[in-house]
């Protein structure tokens, strides 16, 4: 179902993950100013889970995003501690409003997505935000702050060669 916070109320941390699990339908969050201090995660196959103002986690919360469509409100905000994708099936990040951006900020770290398909979406806070194409994410469009290109090689090897100088005769 829904969930809406009064406004004014007040939420005891918790490091117990809130999950948004439909499978049809849309699920919608209104948030009325109130910090989410817990994981939040989105496993929603087939559904969407809609935000209807700015959605704030607390500073050291994760917001997961493993199947479905999330929507961050259009024109406003939402500010979480870290975002991350989980799973190998292709998910969505929207706005509530096409062709109208909404904003993700994460004041700091790195965020690095995967399988997954990005439109109307403003990364921004300080913190990077990497969504790989070779890691089967795709830009849909109208998107500031991500970087689409390609995984950097990571461990990769130097190898030097000394070559023989040849201005020596040889015998054979």
């Amino acid at each position: 179902g829904d969930l809406t916070f009064g406004a004014g109320m007040t939420q005891a941390a918790s490091t117990a993950a809130c999950t948004f699990g439909a499978t049809s339908g849309t699920q919608t969050i209104t948030s009325n100013g109130v910090t989410i201090d817990r994981p939040l995660t989105i496993n929603a196959p087939g559904a969407t889970v809609s935000c209807a103002d700015a959605l704030t986690l607390g500073s050291t919360r994760t917001l997961t995003l493993t199947d479905g469509t999330l929507k961050l409100k259009a024109g406003v905000t939402s500010t979480v501690g870290a975002f991350a994708t989980s799973g190998t099936n292709q998910k969505y990040l929207q706005s509530t409003l096409a062709g109208s951006q909404a904003t993700l900020s994460d004041a700091s770290g790195t965020n690095t997505v995967s399988y997954l398909t990005i439109q109307d979406s403003n990364a921004t806070g300080g913190a990077t935000w990497n969504a790989y194409v070779d890691q089967q994410n795709i830009d849909a469009g109208n998107n500031d702050g991500w970087d689409f290109g390609i995984s950097p090689v990571i461990g990769g090897t130097e190898y030097t060669y000394q070559l023989r100088s040849f201005t020596q005769p040889r015998r054979f």
